[in-house]
C-alpha cells in the first residue's frame, strides 16, 4: 500500500494520488465531471508522472507483478493525451509488460502519441514537494545508474493489488490451500487450472492470482462449464477408498485433523470421525496415528497381509 512507501509521499503531498483515483477524476461522473484538476488547487497539469511498480516486483513484501497496473496506465496516459493538448505525460517502468492480444498494438499507440516511456530502477525512487508551488519532484535512477530528475505537477502511482483479507479466513473454512503470495491454490496449473483441491470448488478471477478482466471472463466461463459437468450427472461417485477410525483404540490427540489436507477427519466427543464425502484416500492419516487407530478402507493391514501371504504361497 502506498501509505506504507513515505519515500513517495502519498497521503502526505496531495498532488500524489493513485491509479484508481485517477479514474475517478476522469469519469464524468466524478468529482470535478471528468476534468483533470491538481487535488491542491484545481489547476489543470501541465506534466502528469505515471509511476509503475509500486510496492510490486520488489524484495519486500509483495514481489509479485499485480498483471494490469501497465494496461490500465497506458489507458489513462492515452486518455489525457486525447483530452488535453499539450500535456506533458511520463511513464517511469521497470518493465512493460503487454503480453496479450492488441496490448503491444496500444503501447505503440501510446509512444505515437507522445507518451514518454524511462525505464528506471526499482530501487531510488522518492518524491519530494515544493511548498511554495506544490509541484512535485521525482528522483529516479535509470538502469546505467544516471540519476534523473523530474518536475511534475501531478503524480499517479500505479500500486500492487493484495489478496482480501479475509482470503486466509475463507480458505480455512474451505480447506483450500493459499499460494505464497496469498492468493487461492489451483489443483494444477495446467491440467486443472480452476479446480481446486476440494471438489465442487472451483476458482475464477483475481482470487487465484491477479488478471485483467479478458481472463478473468474466461477463467469464469471455465469454472462454471467446470461445475455443469458435476450437475448434469443425474448420480455422482464417492471415492471407495477411504479412512476408518477404530473407535476403541483412538484417544482424541487430533493430529489427523491437523495433518489432513482435505479437513476430512473432524474430532467429536474426544473421538475422531471422517467426513467420507472429503476423503480423498490419501492414508496420510492412517500413516501418522500414533495408536494405530486409523486404517484405510479396503487396505487394513490384515488384508494386505492375507495377499502378501497368497502371492508368497502361489510361488
Amino acid at each position: 500500500l502506498p501509505e506504507d512507501m513515505p519515500e513517495f509521499g502519498y497521503g502526505r503531498y496531495p498532488n500524489v494520488i493513485v491509479g484508481l483515483e485517477l479514474e475517478r477524476l476522469l469519469n464524468a461522473a466524478g468529482p470535478t465531471g471528468g476534468s483533470l484538476m491538481r487535488p491542491s488547487d484545481g489547476k489543470e497539469p501541465k506534466r502528469v508522472v505515471f509511476i509503475q511498480c509500486v510496492g510490486s516486483r520488489g524484495t519486500g513484501k509483495y514481489i509479485y507483478c499485480s498483471g494490469f497496473c501497465c494496461m490500465y496506465s497506458i489507458k489513462q496516459a492515452v486518455l489525457l493525451k486525447e483530452r488535453i493538448e499539450g500535456l506533458d505525460v511520463v511513464v517511469l517502468y521497470t518493465d512493460m509488460r503487454t503480453n496479450f492480444k492488441g496490448y503491444e498494438e496500444f503501447y505503440n499507440r501510446a509512444k505515437e502519441l507522445g507518451v514518454r516511456f524511462i525505464r528506471v530502477d526499482l530501487s531510488g525512487r522518492r518524491i519530494e514537494e515544493d511548498p511554495e508551488t506544490g509541484d512535485l519532484i521525482i528522483h529516479a535512477r535509470t538502469e546505467g545508474g544516471k540519476e534523473i530528475e523530474l518536475r511534475a505537477d501531478l503524480v499517479v502511482l500505479a500500486t500492487t493489488a493484495i489478496p482480501r483479507p479475509g482470503a486466509l479466513e475463507l480458505a480455512r473454512k474451505l480447506n483450500i490451500p493459499l499460494g505464497p503470495n496469498g492468493f487461492f491454490m489451483e489443483a494444477h496449473p495446467k491440467l486443472r487450472p480452476v479446480d481446486t483441491a476440494m471438489d465442487g470448488i472451483f476458482l475464477a478471477g483475481a482470487c487465484q492470482g491477479l488478471k485483467d478482466i479478458p481472463y478473468a471472463v474466461s477463467q469464469g466461463s471455465a469454472a462454471a462449464a467446470r461445475a455443469t459437468t458435476i450437475l448434469a450427472k443425474d448420480e455422482v461417485e464417492s471415492e471407495a477408498i477411504t479412512a476408518v477410525v477404530d473407535e476403541t483404540r483412538c484417544i482424541g490427540c487430533g493430529l489427523c485433523v491437523e495433518i489432513c489436507p482435505f479437513g476430512a477427519p473432524v474430532l467429536e466427543a474426544r473421538k475422531a470421525r471422517i467426513r467420507e464425502v472429503m476423503c480423498k484416500g490419501c492414508g496420510t492419516c492412517a500413516a501418522s496415528c500414533p495408536r494405530g487407530a486409523i486404517s484405510m478402507r479396503h487396505f487394513k493391514d490384515e488384508q494386505i497381509i492375507a495377499q502378501l501371504h497368497a502371492l508368497l504361497s502361489a510361488r
